[in-house]
């Protein structure tokens, strides 16, 4: 991110981009993206919900990360994938009680592919990763966040393993190299029946997640429960789409030539600003895939983004032909029952599903009495007027609806997390919810600029390349400026630096302890934590349920002010990470480390003490850390600039 929205408004992510993009929403006669010309196959091809994945020996669902040979719009690319399908399986657990959750990852390269990356659409600083090294995580799971409960009965055995025959939890900081496997056991009860809903699993190596997740490797995790046994739920025609965005049309992917096989020496993406242009999305592999549905229908479409970086507003139409060329004003209103894998307390009515990178909405589509095709429609801040992603033929043909009534509004509410409880704050018990606990007791601001700071000029060509890693250490720079916010950032630090510097963490809460957090951004960011879902205060939004609801990934923006959410780490501790979803800006250092501290555990929770005595957090800093004292002090301060500081900054 460019800390200066006006050096070039059209770019995604600044305000103006988001303003267009809202003004687009509203615009009803759109038909193609002036790319969609380029895209659109010869032939539409009939979607197709992803494969399922049975466990094997043991119930262990085995997963292989390697070279995968697709056909995308009738051209194949070797891209890194898992189990050599253009979109991960899907992974369905069956309701029920005690599941613990078996996946071994076999990374079925053989050696590194070690290549920079950038900010700033490539003109920020360089660093080098290896992109065939990875690891997985279980987006959605409140599950133990790095290493399984150990349980005597299920050792872990074989290559794998963490220390101690032990399963990993949903720990994003191990590291499976080239040849290597990882066993992970998430154990999704252990803190009570897990919540049912839409989740997903994808790589999260920091680094190289935004090039294995934009090459397809993403694949839709389905917890099921009491909402799908629901009448008006349990016969709905389900859809899982998994949206991704392979760069088939960038100038540096090159598709397989005929008869060519797919190898780890000719992969079709190598380049990471592929991620900054604007791709089409795929609907689980396939460009504009076909429904066919009869008319009258119910369906529920589990829909995953798992695009990066724009986000998307999604609408129905009624199409004026069959190819979607052109389509009726007025889009069809649908109705959302659930985010990022959680039930809302009430139904979500809008003729958008809006979607960040990382989102999942779960959709109620009731299709019409009448024989005819629909046009499902994405517009993002760089394709204004829409690209058709899927076109839905409402035909007698397709058979007999299995449903024909939607779910009822309360029994689909009655199952929803409650927004309010009985907890912990503060070291009090009381009630807690949007509208008892007042005070903000931690703040976040997903990229803070440095005032005065000018923008680089982006109009020069750049190009990243093979590395050395030998050549790119990250380490204290004695040099650096110290009243600088790096870019990009978030509360003004970068996650490699706090590494460098040999912090233990960058933020702590105590297991049990809600908290009320304010997160801003700069200009907008889609905020995810791991491990414990947070609940959305009451907000103005445009976009998205403005209600108290439950959520892992929360669109902020500038125009909107502070988001307030409740914190509420329940059962585990440990570390984890939060970040923006933008997964480009999360390999280039937008992220923290989060850990949850027993509240007698005053190592893990302080970073030291201060002349009285006190405790300094763990996500305070060292007497000679100049740059992290500046930090705080711009990020207390926002949205105004920090107070001069002569002594600190030198002027």
């Amino acid at each position: 991110m460019v800390q200066n929205s006006s050096h070039a408004p059209e770019r995604p992510g600044s305000p103006a981009a988001f303003a267009l993009l809202i003004a687009a929403l509203a615009l009803p006669t759109a038909c193609g993206g002036e790319d969609e010309a380029d895209t659109t196959p010869e032939t539409t091809p009939m979607y197709e919900d992803p494969p399922e994945l049975q466990p094997g020996d043991g119930g262990v669902y085995e997963l292989h990360f390697g070279p995968s040979a697709v056909e995308i719009d009738g051209r194949r690319f070797c891209l890194r994938g898992y189990n050599g399908a253009a979109v991960g399986p899907t992974i369905r657990v069956p309701k029920g009680e005690g599941r613990g959750v078996h996946v071994t990852l076999h990374n079925d390269f053989t050696k590194s592919d070690f290549r920079e990356i950038a900010s700033m659409m490539g003109h920020g600083s360089r660093s080098c990763h290896d992109f065939n090294l990875t690891n997985l995580h279980g987006h959605g799971l409140h599950v133990q966040p790095n290493f399984a409960t150990d349980d005597p009965a299920d050792p872990c055995e074989g290559d794998g393993c963490a220390p101690g025959q032990r399963y990993f939890g949903d720990h994003v900081l191990h590291q499976v190299p080239p040849g290597a496997s990882a066993r992970y056991r998430w154990d999704l009860d252990e803190d009570g029946i897990h919540h049912e809903g839409t989740d997903w699993y994808h790589p999260h190596i920091h680094g190289s997640t935004a090039i294995q997740v934009m090459d397809g490797a993403a694949g839709a995790l389905l917890i099921e429960g009491a909402l799908d046994e629901l009448p008006g739920i349990a016969r709905a025609r389900e859809r899982v789409m998994v949206m991704t965005q392979v760069p088939i049309d960038h100038e540096n992917t090159v598709p397989l030539r005929e008869g060519e096989d797919c190898t780890e020496d000719n992969l079709s993406v190598t380049d990471f600003l592929a991620v900054e242009t604007l791709r089409a999305t795929l609907i689980n592999g396939k460009l504009r895939p076909r429904i066919a549905t009869p008319p009258g229908q119910v369906e529920r479409w589990r829909m995953v983004y798992a695009g990066s970086p724009d986000e998307m507003g999604m609408k129905l139409h009624v199409a004026k032909d069959p190819a979607c060329s052109d389509f009726d004003k007025t889009p069809i209103e649908t109705i959302q029952i659930a985010r990022d894998g959680l039930t809302l307390p009430q139904f979500y009515r809008s003729d958008t599903v809006w979607v960040s990178p990382g989102y999942r909405a779960d959709v109620m589509v009731k299709m019409p009495e009448e024989e005819q095709t629909l046009c499902l429609v994405g517009r993002r801040p760089n394709d204004l007027l829409g690209s058709v992603i899927a076109i839905v033929d409402v035909d007698g043909g397709a058979g007999e609806p299995t449903e024909v009534n939607l779910p009822e509004e309360a029994a689909v509410a009655a199952l929803a997390p409650p927004t309010s409880w009985t907890g912990m704050v503060d070291g009090k018990t009381t009630e807690v919810s949007c509208d008892s606990v007042e005070t903000v007791h931690q703040k976040v601001v997903l990229l803070v600029p440095t005032p005065g700071q000018q923008p680089p000029d982006l109009s020069s060509d750049v190009a990243l390349m093979s590395c050395d890693p030998a050549a790119h250490p990250h380490g204290i720079d004695p040099d650096a400026p110290a009243c600088l916010c790096p870019d990009p950032n978030i509360s003004c630090r970068k996650f490699d630096d706090r590494r460098a510097w040999g912090y233990r963490s960058d933020r702590v809460m105590t297991v049990g302890s809600a908290e009320r957090w304010e997160i801003r951004a700069f200009d907008g960011h889609p905020f995810h934590i791991h491990i414990n879902p947070f609940l959305v205060c009451p907000n103005k939004s445009n976009k998205e349920p403005n209600f108290a609801h439950w959520r892992d990934t929360m669109w902020v923006q500038v125009e909107d002010g502070p988001r307030d959410v409740l914190m509420n780490p329940r059962k585990f501790t440990g570390q984890f990470v939060l970040h923006c979803h933008k997964l480009n800006h999360e390999d280039e250092g937008m992220m923290e480390l989060v850990e949850i501290c027993d509240p007698e555990d005053r190592e893990c929770l302080c970073l030291g003490d201060d002349e009285s005595g006190a405790c300094i957090p763990q996500g305070g800093c060292l007497p000679e850390d100049l740059q992290c004292q500046f930090a705080k002090a711009a990020t207390d301060a926002y949205p105004a600039p920090p107070a001069p500081d002569r002594e600190l900054c030198g002027r």
